[in-house]
């Protein structure tokens, strides 16, 4: 017999139960009235509604104080719980800042906040310093083109005649005088595949036309790269740099040189530059050669530009410094052309002689009379004794070379010259002292 807990009201009092039949039919359940049921008995007809109305209940009652509490300050909800803590003043931590809209509780049905993500501002690259512009010249075709429009126009103009060279060269030039383009102009006269020789263009014939619509105060020619090619001597053909064949071009150059010189009056030949393909540049080193000895003898200046397109080992050189110090790139990928800033450092080595051509005192005679200036043509010398104003001797221009090669190659310096600076003997001239006349007899 199991063990009765006996539910008490307030109309009846608890009073024990009848205890239960053990025959079948004598006392069932069912004729028991309400206060006399069993916890048990409830809990096994009710418990799985009574137990999830509970969980409802309690789920329900705690959102609604969550609810509430939402609206409290900050304090208040961290201070939930303060029944369990002992009477007395408790220290609390200071609030932690918190999001605009954001709770400390959790409601299931409460929408949840979305947060704006901060606008990120574009990154500024820092700038990075910039190379000021390289000037840009200007090339003109004639003197009149380059006068026209003009108020302060120029009272100079450089003639450049040539090949490829020659187109690179005056472009060069325009650049190196950009910032005197008031004062000096560069006008160009050039076809890509022409040369001393007289095919595909004879410049004895064209240059007369050329120096005429240039009035020219300087003349510069830049040929040869395109004249290692057969020469016709009678009815046979001379091979390039045979002893015949040099023989042949040197009266060519001769003639040509002659006749720009009679009509322009100051010449600047220039030598011809290194390339890549090494044969081809030992074979520019013999002309080059050929084309100073005939510029001496036909008395104008020759611009020697090798140096500054070798390496120290005297090989090609693609990329070296420029004429701003920079190291840049001189030459295209074909190793013949100039990029703009290989024309430029050409035109550096031409520019010394055009430089000094200019502030020379007289006129060419293209601008009139038809006389010939007087042109001072001593070759440029590193070392050696100082040269007269005349006509250069070939063998004099060589001795001066070959010193100043030993100067650079070898470190010996010249002998000295009596009155030169580095002339250290004692005493110097014009100290001699002067005969003292005899004394007169004491009579």
């Amino acid at each position: 017999m199991c063990r009765q807990v006996q539910i008490a009201s307030i109309d009846h009092p608890a009073s024990r139960p009848a205890p239960w039949s053990r025959r079948r039919g004598t006392r069932t359940r069912a004729d028991l009235p309400a206060r006399h049921l069993s916890m048990r008995h409830l809990s096994t007809r009710h418990g799985p509604l009574r137990a999830g109305l509970a969980v409802l209940v309690a789920l329900v009652t705690l959102g609604l104080a969550l609810a509430a509490d939402a609206g409290r300050p900050a304090l208040a909800q961290a201070d939930f719980f303060s029944f369990l803590r002992p009477p007395g003043s408790v220290p609390q931590a200071a609030p932690k800042p918190q999001r605009p809209g954001q709770n400390s509780g959790w409601w299931p049905f409460q929408p949840q906040p979305r947060y704006e993500q901060p606008q990120q501002l574009p990154q500024q690259q820092p700038k990075r310093p910039t190379a000021p512009a390289e000037p840009e010249g200007v090339v003109y075709g004639s003197a009149d083109a380059a006068v026209q429009g003009k108020r302060a126009a120029p009272n100079q103009f450089v003639l450049v005649i040539g090949d490829r060279l020659a187109a690179q060269l005056a472009q060069g030039l325009a650049d190196a005088y950009a910032p005197d383009r008031a004062r000096i102009a560069v006008i160009e006269n050039t076809t890509d595949d022409s040369g001393y020789l007289p095919a595909p263009v004879d410049w004895i014939t064209r240059a007369p036309d050329a120096i005429a619509a240039a009035r020219p105060s300087v003349t510069v020619i830049a040929l040869g790269s395109e004249d290692l090619q057969p020469i016709k001597d009678g009815d046979a053909l001379v091979q390039p740099l045979s002893e015949r064949w040099m023989e042949l071009y040197g009266k060519r150059v001769d003639e040509v040189l002659t006749a720009v010189r009679d009509k322009a009056g100051r010449v600047i030949v220039t030598g011809l530059a290194p390339v890549a393909n090494t044969a081809l540049s030992d074979d520019y080193a013999k002309l080059n050669e050929l084309l100073r000895t005939r510029a001496a003898r036909a008395g104008v200046a020759f611009a020697h530009v090798w140096d500054g397109f070798v390496d120290e080992d005297g090989k090609y050189l693609a990329n070296g410094p420029a004429v701003d110090g920079q190291r840049r790139r001189l030459r295209f990928n074909d190793g013949v052309r100039f990029t703009r800033a290989g024309g430029r450092k050409l035109a550096f080595f031409v520019q010394k002689d055009i430089n000094r051509m200019l502030a020379e005192p007289g006129k060419s005679p293209a601008a009139g009379d038809g006389t010939t200036p007087a042109i001072s043509t001593r070759p440029a010398a590193l070392a050696g004794p100082p040269v007269p104003a005349r006509t250069p001797d070939p063998m004099a221009v060589s001795a001066s070379a070959n010193a100043a090669a030993r100067v650079l190659k070898e470190g010996i310096a010249p002998a000295p010259v009596r009155g030169r600076a580095d002339d250290f003997s004692w005493p110097p001239p014009g100290s001699e002292p002067a005969a003292v006349p005899a004394a007169a007899p004491v009579r």
